[in-house]
């Protein structure tokens, strides 16, 4: 590499670091929200959280640029242009799982009481903490080039699926009793819609996943059946 292409590649990397640890930043918080409820959250630390979601989106849109423009202007080798090419393709997954951490905080604001029923607790902690190890096995797979641990995060979306649909159908079930109240209604479609957001976020560490693999070989699974070996 050229000096220049060198500082080009070396200040995408490390805003890619940034965007990672801010992410991180927001599911430790939204795991708090999870398990203690949206009150017992201090001003600071949900402001803080409103703070990540932007800068998410301004670094997004700067490793974009850089990117693009590093392709455009540097001649990037083969091995080089892959590299550049996954990198945006997890920036707008990055991003989306972002949103979804937002979206599951809005959802919890719509909540009355603001927190989750203990008898679903535990499940929803479940898999929202499956969803982060995937995100972060995939975004770690990129990193150190681990193929195995890319396919794996792959093969777990399913797991994340069902767990989706047995809570969706618990609920239902255990919640709708024959005169429902229309506050409960509105907290069943509440929990459904952060369960919805969860499972997202395992989509999105799935793409991820993928760029990563395209990364390290040039293999392309998107819209293919993952094959046993």
């Amino acid at each position: 590499m050229s000096i220049k292409k060198d500082k080009k590649f070396e200040g995408i990397n490390k805003d890619f670091h940034k965007m990672k640890s801010i992410l991180y930043q927001q599911f430790d918080t939204l795991e708090d929200v999870i398990l203690e409820g949206l009150e017992t959250i201090s001003e600071k630390a949900l402001e803080q959280f409103s703070k990540n979601e932007k800068s998410l989106d301004q670094l997004e849109l700067k490793m974009s640029h850089n990117i693009i423009q590093t392709i455009g202007l540097q001649q990037p080798m083969a091995s080089e242009l892959r590299q550049l090419i996954s990198y945006l393709r997890m920036l707008g997954d990055m991003e989306r799982i972002g949103d979804q951490l937002n979206n599951i905080l809005h959802f919890f604001k719509e909540l009355n009481p603001k927190q989750l029923p203990e008898n679903q607790k535990e499940s929803i902690h479940s898999m929202y903490d499956m969803s982060l190890i995937m995100v972060r096995k995939a975004l770690d797979s990129f990193e150190n080039e681990d193929h195995e641990t890319a396919i794996w995060t792959i093969k777990n979306d399913e797991v994340v699926d069902d767990m989706q649909r047995k809570l969706i159908s618990r609920m239902l079930r255990k919640s709708t009793p024959p005169n429902v109240a229309l506050q409960d209604v509105t907290n069943i479609l509440n929990f459904g819609s952060i369960l919805n957001s969860i499972e997202r976020i395992a989509d999105n560490a799935t793409n991820i996943a993928e760029a990563s693999i395209y990364y390290q070989d040039g293999t392309d699974l998107r819209h293919k059946d993952l094959k046993e070996d």
